[in-house]
């Protein structure tokens, strides 16, 4: 079974909104015991036989019983946006009416396929976690993350400022993983003009200016491509046989391919998915391990493939991994001048 990370939030939540508690009166469905038609976790049609797990007074339905622990792990704000998003009878991997009035767009962000925020930091204050439980908020189908609720008002005050910083730090995040050396819209090589733009918290490098109109005039169709290249190069050296989350592949069925910042991650369940959303550098430093791991005994320098200095030379070496690749550095000096053009420094270990 293959499942990616694209989360199809179809509802933009104007700020008022997005405070709107969850527990307004809303008309029961008819022969509906839950308030939604959608897992929050799986997006897929509840199942009666899943079970429910309650919030805020409501009743909120499963596609199967292992999703009901990833949505408790849901801050409450999280949980109250689903809600609200249900209560419109939105909630994400429904079908939506195209010819109904949507409010005007309050982020910077695209329709189609939608990924989670994968910055360790608030665009606006300090570190994820250091004020207690991320803040989520979804932004014309766009995802961010804060530090604490103070940071809401001053995002919202300045979004174009924001929307710029995020973007470039996702950039800067993202580049040394990219999967693939080819425009996925013209084929073309992607040379030193190559285009880096970011879709929705996923970045995506395109030949030239008009292949970024043909990816924003269709970016699904364009981004299942992506996906599909991703799953076809890193599945044959995966270095892992357990899930970084729960148990071992395949102990839950076929393993889900899940698609994180471009990376390959198989899981034994959907259900792992939300957890490495909300916590991917300890989830995604499994992955880099096992790698590193697996290409440390050949790997086939003695220098720095920054400074060309020795490994040794500062201590002792430190690593990255690079999408499915190894890189070892004499100091983590040497780590902004190589996600800046990792394409260069990446084809000294290929020589």
């Amino acid at each position: 079974m293959t499942r990616f990370a694209s989360r199809f939030v179809s509802l933009i939540v104007a700020f008022g909104a997005a405070h709107a508690a969850p527990a307004l009166a809303q008309p029961e469905r008819p022969g509906a015991t839950t308030i939604n038609q959608m897992c929050p976790i799986g997006k897929e049609p509840v199942a009666s036989s899943a079970g429910t797990v309650e919030h805020g007074g409501h009743a909120i339905g499963l596609c199967c019983p292992g999703c009901a622990r990833p949505f408790l792990a849901w801050d409450d704000v999280r949980k109250d946006e689903f809600i609200t998003l249900a209560i419109a009878h939105r909630e994400p991997g429904q079908d939506l009416d195209p010819h109904e009035d949507a409010p005007a767009p309050v982020g910077e962000a695209a329709s189609g396929p939608t990924y989670p925020y994968t910055l360790p930091g608030c665009p606006v204050g300090g570190p994820l976690g250091s004020m207690g439980e991320p803040i989520v908020k979804v932004y014309d189908n766009r995802e961010v993350r804060f530090c604490c609720a103070s940071c809401v008002g001053k995002f919202e005050a300045d979004p174009a400022r924001y929307w710029g910083e995020i973007d470039a730090k996702i950039v800067e995040q993202q580049r040394m993983h990219y999967p693939i050396t080819t425009c996925i819209v013209s084929g073309n090589d992607l040379g030193a003009d190559a285009i880096d733009h970011v879709h929705n918290n996923r970045l995506v490098r395109l030949a030239d200016a008009k292949a970024l109109d043909t990816f924003r005039a269709d970016p699904a169709t364009y981004l299942g491509r992506l996906d599909k290249a991703i799953v076809k190069a890193q599945m044959r050296d995966y270095p892992m046989d357990v899930c970084p989350v729960g148990g071992p592949l395949g102990s839950m069925g076929e393993p889900v391919e899940f698609i994180f910042m471009n990376r390959l991650v198989r899981l034994c369940c959907a259900a792992c998915e939300a957890k490495i959303e909300n916590d991917p550098a300890a989830f995604m430093a499994k992955l880099d391990a096992a790698y590193a791991e697996q290409q440390r005994k050949a790997y086939p320098l003695d220098t720095c493939v920054v400074s060309n200095a020795p490994l040794d030379s500062m201590g002792g070496a430190v690593e990255l991994v690079a999408g499915t690749r190894l890189v070892r550095f004499c100091c983590d000096s040497c780590f902004p001048k190589f996600r800046k053009n990792p394409e260069a420094f990446l084809s000294k270990i290929d020589r």
